[in-house]
């Protein structure tokens, strides 16, 4: 009888680490993920995991290692940030979105209630509470009387609610989104601003001074940038909401009064 050839097996990851085949996994909060998964001895695994979590830029957003004390297990989770190979994560998914009220005070003859006094007329009834200058004509109209009313009684300012809103975009650094300078202390639509569904019917029906309600004007300011962890960057957009901005030089509707 002749001789068996022996066999020879290799048992995988008893020396070298393996890297298993990659899935991916969706949820609303965090898009487009990439499961990468490595199995080995402990050691090894141990060690690749130390590599990683060393590395300037390995790539991977989590880690996790599992171990039954000789076996071990690797699992890495990659976020899929917009633009990469992957397609992944969109701005609008990473986004939240905030709708802050200001409180503010201003001059009591910029309230709606008094527009229909010219601005040549508002300084004669200021002077006349102050001065009691007898050339200035007696306040003749309602808005008239209640403004006279108020200059001589030093009432000047009046509380006045605002809005700013604020757009949060939490990225990676390998991120594709890029922060926009784009109409930058401009006047910008809704549309160009882009709230969600469920903000946009708050945002087109805002309280104004005359009691109705409607669309708001919006000014956007300079984006800001901040790193939030080693790997992990945030960019802010904001927008300042009044019933009216300036023409000149904002591009808002509003042209003040000259006479």
């Amino acid at each position: 009888m002749g001789i068996d050839n022996p066999t020879y097996f290799e048992v995988k990851g008893e020396s070298d680490i393996i890297e298993l085949n990659p899935r991916r996994e969706w949820d609303l909060n965090n898009g487009v993920q990439t499961i990468r998964r490595f199995v080995g001895t402990a050691d090894v695994v141990e060690q690749k995991f130390n590599e990683f979590a060393a590395s300037d830029s390995p790539g991977i957003d989590t880690m996790e290692e599992s171990s039954n004390g000789k076996d071990a297990q690797l699992v890495c989770r990659i976020f899929e940030d917009s633009g990469s190979s992957a397609g992944g994560n969109t701005e609008a998914l990473n986004s939240v979105w905030e709708l802050i009220a200001t409180p503010l005070y201003k001059p009591i003859e910029t309230f709606t209630g008094f527009n229909s006094i010219s601005a040549t007329r508002k300084r004669e009834l200021e002077k006349l509470a102050r001065d009691l200058d007898i050339s200035i004509a007696d306040p003749s109209t309602d808005p008239e009387k209640r403004l006279y009313g108020f200059y001589a009684n030093q009432t000047l300012d009046f509380l006045l609610t605002e809005f700013r809103l604020r757009k949060t975009i939490i990225l990676s650094s390998r991120s594709a989104i890029t922060a926009s300078y784009t109409s930058m202390n401009k006047v910008v639509s809704l549309a160009t601003i882009g709230p969600p569904t469920a903000l946009l019917g708050t945002l087109t029906s805002l309280p104004k001074q005359d009691g109705s309600s409607g669309q708001w004007e919006w000014l956007k300011l300079a984006p800001q940038l901040r790193q939030v962890t080693k790997r992990k960057f945030q960019l802010g957009y904001e927008w300042w909401g009044a019933e009216l901005w300036a023409k000149y030089p904002y591009g808002g509707t509003w042209e003040p009064e000259w006479t």
